[in-house]
């Protein structure tokens, strides 16, 4: 009781405030109790308190309002990037589908496991436009699913130019590999198939063409390819047999000179031999075959060009 007793009396006291002023004119006195000096300086500090914690809301309101603008910008830019990427995605699609054409390639379809080959739903595409259409609450999963639409659509476009890749470069390997040259200059004077031989006069099976020519004409690789024989080879004479791979090999007889051994590699037009009139023949001349997967075949299937002289 005592301490509030002597509170109440220090709140009662009162102080004299006197404002002399520097002329002549009278002093100003006032008189003022404790409790009201310290009501003012409380409702003072009060005061100063709450404008603090107003102007530090309003500060951080801007600043939330800024950065919500800029994470807005961020997001419709986003949006904007993904809707180029997947016009991109669209194009090479497009491009995709017209090189299988050109290339007579069947579609992916077979080979693509994730989802079709058709690109974005229905769905996916109003989820993309609610995006770039809101101003305000962009949803991260509608994001996450254009991107993971776009991540999909790029592994299977990149899965198909692979395959594209991979089937030109068969081709191409396939094409170098496949005899579509003369071999020789000169007359046709046997075709492959039934004939009648020159020698023995009884019909038997030609697996060859004979190209009748001057004793030493170049003689070229059809294919590019690796020599696995040259030499002496019976009934043939001097023989040069080249794999070429892909299951093509070709055999080049009779000729007088071989200017490759067993091992090298050589080019389609490359020069490999003169042509002679070794082993049994009539007279000079290139017997040519063409093997396929071991088997004989009439090397003018694969001909590209005519020699300048052919006699049926």
């Amino acid at each position: 009781m005592s301490k509030r007793k002597g509170t109440g009396k220090w709140f009662k006291r009162r102080l004299t405030i006197l404002l002399i002023p520097h002329d002549r004119s009278r002093p100003l006195r006032t008189s003022t109790s404790m409790g009201l000096i310290f009501s003012v300086l409380t409702l003072w500090m009060f005061s100063i308190a709450w404008s603090v914690v107003i102007v530090s809301r309003e500060i951080d309101y801007r600043e939330t309002a800024r950065a919500n603008r800029e994470l807005r910008e961020k997001a419709e830019y986003f949006a904007k990037s993904l809707a180029k990427e997947r016009d991109l995605i669209c194009e090479l699609r497009e491009m995709d589908t017209q090189l299988r054409g050109l290339l007579s390639m069947k579609n992916p379809n077979d080979i693509i496991e994730l989802g079709g080959i058709g690109g974005p739903s229905i769905e996916d595409e109003r989820s993309l436009a609610l995006v770039l259409q809101s101003g305000n609450g962009l949803s991260k999963e509608l994001f996450q699913m254009n991107l993971n639409e776009l991540e999909r659509e790029s592994w299977e476009r990149k899965q198909s130019f692979q395959e594209i890749g991979e089937f030109l470069a068969f081709k191409r390997t396939l094409s170098l590999a496949t005899p579509s040259i003369w071999p020789s200059f000169g007359r046709v004077t046997s075709r492959y198939g039934w004939r009648y031989h020159p020698l023995t006069n009884r019909r038997e099976f030609h697996f060859a063409v004979d190209i009748a020519n001057l004793k030493g004409s170049p003689v070229r690789a059809t294919a590019d390819g690796r020599v696995v024989l040259a030499g002496w080879q019976g009934t043939y004479g001097r023989s040069v047999m080249i794999d070429h791979g892909h299951g093509f090999s070709t055999r080049y007889a009779h000729n007088s000179t071989i200017l490759v051994k067993p091992g090298d590699k050589v080019k389609r037009g490359q020069l490999i031999a003169l042509s002679g009139d070794t082993g049994i023949v009539t007279a000079p001349h290139l017997h040519y075959e063409v093997w396929y997967k071991g088997k004989p075949v009439d090397p003018l299937v694969y001909v590209i060009s005519k020699p300048i002289s052919a006699s049926h």
